[in-house]
């Protein structure tokens, strides 16, 4: 029976992975084989549906297939919990805030007091062309984006595919095969290899890079191992993944606050935002201490 039940879980995980892969990779390769299709397709898999959605079809899709009527580590009532709650709304957006702060004290002079990223960005939408920014209102924009990324409710559901996908479904079947740690990070790189495609056609980090696109792709994999680990933490502690949607939703909220005030992505494996290494940095040591606060096994 213990055989049997090893046998499914790996079928469900080969399952779920060739959906996912196969649904972001193979238009990749033959983009790759087509280079005037590139654009074309990574306007399709970049769009928020597709790249977001394809994890929680393929557990859809893998639970069908496999019969498997286990309930879901997600659940909507995130206030019964009120302390996982605050935790993953404030906590690592702080770390963000922090780490862009940080970024900029080491490159004063990559600060644009004119907002031309916020001008040219959000023009459309009613952003004044002339702006005229000091420290203070920086910090003070910050600070309000901040609060805005953890009360972002519908930016979590729209994290929530990729989320109830990685950390609801793969995640659990993983700490059934390895030791939780192993777990986590072999989930957090494979949650990053599914963005290589899109590092590939320059999201994040562009194309005029050092070693691009191959140290962009390693890059966002050394971020998803790190918002992985707090992710991982919260699903695991809770038994529910949308705290770890409320997680990567004011990150990646918070996480632009360093692109509307940095004249340049020179150094956008560096920073400011959050798939450059100092932006990274209060996240990753926040990372490690989690790490080895994980739980050596769970509940088979």
């Amino acid at each position: 029976m213990k055989s049997r039940t090893k046998d499914i879980t790996k079928n469900r995980m080969i399952i779920f992975l060739s959906i996912v892969f196969g649904i972001l990779y193979i238009p990749w390769i033959i983009g790759i084989i087509v280079p005037s299709l590139g654009e074309t397709i990574y306007s399709i898999i970049s769009f928020p549906v597709v790249f977001m959605g394809t994890p929680a079809l393929a557990v859809f899709v893998t639970r069908r297939l496999t019969k498997d009527t286990a309930s879901l580590n997600f659940s909507t009532k995130i206030c019964k919990n009120k302390k996982a709650l605050l935790f993953s709304a404030l906590i690592p957006g702080a770390a963000i805030f922090l780490s862009t702060v940080l970024f900029f004290l080491i490159f004063p002079k990559d600060l644009d007091f004119q907002g031309r990223y916020i001008s040219e960005t959000y023009g459309a939408f009613g952003a004044p062309q002339d702006i005229e920014l000091t420290i203070g209102s920086m910090f003070l924009m910050g600070l309000i984006v901040y609060v805005i990324s953890a009360v972002a409710l519908p930016i979590w559901y729209i994290a929530l595919g990729e989320d109830i996908g990685w950390q609801g479904y793969m995640l659990p079947l993983l700490c059934k095969k390895m030791s939780v740690k192993c777990a986590v990070i072999i989930n957090s790189i494979l949650w990053g290899l599914a963005h290589a495609p899109l590092i590939y056609y320059g999201m994040n980090y562009g194309t005029d890079y050092f070693g691009a696109p191959y140290t962009g792709i390693l890059m966002m994999i050394l971020v998803t191992i790190v918002l992985g680990i707090w992710m991982s933490y919260i699903t695991l502690k809770t038994k529910n993944c949308m705290y770890a949607a409320i997680i990567h939703g004011a990150a990646d909220i918070i996480g632009e606050v360093g692109n509307w005030i940095s004249l340049s992505t020179k150094s956008s494996l560096l920073g400011p935002t959050p798939p450059g290494i100092i932006g990274l940095s209060v996240l990753l040591v926040g990372a490690v201490i989690l790490f080895f606060m994980m739980p050596s096994n769970v509940e088979k």
